[in-house]
């Protein structure tokens, strides 16, 4: 049975709360426990800086992936096994949805005093949970994504929605600060108008991803599945052995730490390099997000005739220009003074490509990898893949986090952790990876893939 379009939109409900969760995390994690005296938040974390420049939040990023990572497999292998009457994926979905909501939140809600080490232990813990929680939820989901709907074609429409919706949502998120401005004029001091408007993103998150947690009866759309039969390391191993999978997701780390450094350190390029007040910024990061948006359908159309690989390469090497270019953005902001907002619009616009396609294009590619390895080996390991893109998602935001987060610190003087020369740095560390990952992309074979799943589809599925 075909998946009807109502409910692959339901069942994309839950890229929403991605897009509302990752921003949260990506772009104002280190904003609001590295605060600039701009800003006017307090300092929760201790100002601690470990070798010179690791900060307490890079500890803690670190410690969060090195329990996090033993999570991926064993959620995955649960999911591949499992004899659920209800299907193998969405019990998971219904039960880990509201963990996942209400961690994320918590996160920024640490309760005592500015530098006690206690807030510390309470975002590591709330921190470590969140993963978890998102664990439990995404590897299933989407692990079913190759399983309820079949055809490569189709997937790619499915992952242009998926993305612009997830686009979309962080587009709101971006609007988080425009929300801050109004509660700080309306009276509330800096940290609660934050954590009201965290708040409310987060309730819209939860009904989002109990949306999808009900969007359908697995059963109805998913039958005679292959359960694996080796152990869970065997799993991993054969998806490790897939070379086409390790180089394809090799460079998909690289770009997406990428997207990360930029999601990550925006607010600091757009207040502190281009010198646009807080309030302004809402409208560089929307410059930027529907620009994407619009694009999804031109990158759908011409992913979908000509290929995946050649738009990806393209995104990461427009990346690395950028990157290179945001080294000397104070420079170029003070050749045009009173100018500042343009600027920022005008980069804000040149991103939008690679915004669109790094976040359309991968999973869509790696479905197609996946679909093979299940056509070629004749059992479902769609979890233990998903586990390893999973993974690789967690990764590159733990980098990110955490090489920002150490980064901004150089040059900082005495009673702040964020420096300008350290800003600036993060534009050439994230330039390094965005290259490698074009060097990743062109390695990809992607015409083996295709080939091989046209011949199949030709063949009857036989």
């Amino acid at each position: 049975m075909k998946l009807p379009k109502s409910k692959i939109y339901r069942f994309c409900a839950a890229d929403i709360a991605k897009g509302l969760f990752n921003g949260l995390i990506g772009n104002y994690l280190i904003y609001f426990f590295q605060p600039t005296e701009k800003s006017g938040i307090p300092n929760l974390l201790p100002d601690h800086r470990f070798l010179g420049y690791i900060t307490v939040m890079s500890v803690i990023t670190a410690l969060c992936k090195i329990v996090d990572a033993v999570t991926d497999p064993l959620v995955a292998g649960l999911s591949d096994r499992s004899t659920n009457p209800e299907g193998r994926r969405m019990p998971f979905l219904k039960r880990a949805g509201i963990p996942y909501a209400l961690s994320v939140f918590l996160i920024f809600m640490a309760p005592f005093g500015e530098g006690s080490p206690l807030n510390a232990l309470w975002v590591a813990f709330f921190f470590v949970l969140y993963y978890v929680a998102y664990t439990f939820y995404f590897i299933p989901r989407n692990a079913l994504i190759p399983e309820i709907i079949p055809d490569a074609g189709d997937r790619v429409t499915y992952y242009g929605i998926s993305a612009a919706l997830f686009m979309g949502s962080s587009a709101f998120m971006y609007a988080a600060t425009l929300f801050v401005n109004l509660l700080k004029n309306a009276g509330l001091s800096p940290i609660w108008a934050w954590r009201t408007v965290f708040a409310l993103f987060t309730v819209i998150g939860a009904v989002c991803v109990m949306l999808t947690a009900t969007a359908l009866r697995e059963k109805d759309y998913v039958s005679g599945t292959s359960l694996p039969s080796e152990s869970i390391l065997k799993s991993i191993g054969g998806v490790l052995k897939n070379r086409t999978f390790v180089l394809f997701s090799v460079g998909d780390l690289f770009s997406y730490v990428s997207l990360l450094f930029f999601e990550t350190a925006m607010l600091y390029y757009i207040t502190e390099l281009l010198n646009i007040p807080e309030a302004q910024s809402f409208y560089v990061m929307l410059a930027a997000i529907a620009g994407a948006v619009a694009l999804f359908p031109v990158i759908i159309r011409i992913g979908k005739k000509h290929g995946k690989k050649t738009l990806l390469a393209a995104a990461s090497a427009i990346f690395t220009v950028v990157f290179i270019v945001i080294y000397f953005g104070d420079r170029i902001s003070a050749l045009v003074p009173g100018h500042e907002l343009p600027l920022g619009l005008a980069v804000g616009l040149v991103v939008a490509f690679p915004f669109a396609a790094i976040n359309a294009l991968p999973s869509s590619v790696s479905s197609d990898i996946i679909q093979k390895d299940s056509l070629e080996n004749h059992v479902n390991r769609e979890g233990i893949f998903s586990a390893v893109k999973t993974l690789i998602e967690k990764m590159a935001a733990a980098v990110a986090t955490a090489t920002v987060s150490t980064v901004l610190a150089i040059g900082a003087p005495a009673g702040s952790s964020v420096g300008l020369e350290g800003i600036k740095l993060t534009g050439i560390f994230a330039a390094a990876f965005s290259l490698l990952s074009l060097i990743f992309f062109l390695l990809y074979d992607e015409t083996s893939v295709t080939d091989y799943l046209k011949k199949h589809a030709k063949a009857g599925g036989n």
